[in-house]
């Protein structure tokens, strides 16, 4: 089974006051969106764990303890 990790930031640290994103986004919208994600990759049979990280100073070390658990086919 091909393994997946699917990293992204973590929903509840966007700056939804940004013009550039549309009107109405917010975090459950993400979330919304990575569930319907993740269930894709499931049918297609691969298996992904999901990392989320903060857009700060330990989003390195956040990422490095994921990777160094498990080993992965695609990022």
């Amino acid at each position: 089974m091909t393994r997946i990790l699917f990293v992204g930031q973590e929903p509840e640290t966007v700056d939804f006051s940004d013009p550039a994103l549309p009107p109405g986004f917010n975090a459950e919208k993400i979330h919304a969106g990575i569930a319907v994600a993740l269930r894709q990759m499931t049918e297609r049979g691969w298996h992904a764990d999901l990392c989320l990280i903060p857009p700060d100073g330990t989003a390195p070390s956040t990422l490095e303890r994921q990777l160094v658990t498990n080993v992965y086919d695609a990022l």
